[in-house]
């Protein structure tokens, strides 16, 4: 068995590059670690996120794949809808009527990025499992 420390990246393609790094930057304040031309796949990448925290390896595609959705631990959440409603970001249809849904141990928020991949914002990490 191996033993990890974290989710290191998410891997997921995405329809306009740069659209997606403008989207992740102003909404998680990610920052461009690396961007480039795969020599794998001929397609535009980058690897955005927060040192020590969360990256996301986004590829341009034609036709990006759906993930079920990205689960990011916020230490704001109590800011949260007032950040969302700035930045008039899609709220996903769970939970009460501010989109939020009440778990046992913590609370969570789903929003969209602009391919429409789900983002979980979670007010504890793990879901205080």
């Amino acid at each position: 068995m191996l033993n990890i420390n974290a989710i290191d990246h998410i891997n997921m393609n995405v329809t306009n590059l740069e659209k997606s790094i403008e989207f992740y930057e102003k909404v998680f304040g990610f920052k461009v670690y690396e961007k480039d031309i795969s020599q794998m796949s001929g397609n535009k990448y980058a690897i955005i996120g927060q040192s020590n925290k969360a990256f996301l390896a986004i590829y341009e595609s034609t036709q990006p794949t759906k993930l079920n959705h990205i689960g990011f631990n916020i230490d704001n959440f109590d800011d949260v809808l007032l950040a969302i409603k700035e930045l008039k970001l899609k709220v996903g249809q769970y939970g009460d009527e501010n989109g939020i849904v009440d778990y046992p141990n913590s609370k969570s928020i789903y929003i969209y990025d602009p391919d429409d991949n789900e983002i979980e914002l979670s007010s504890k990490f793990g879901g205080g499992l």
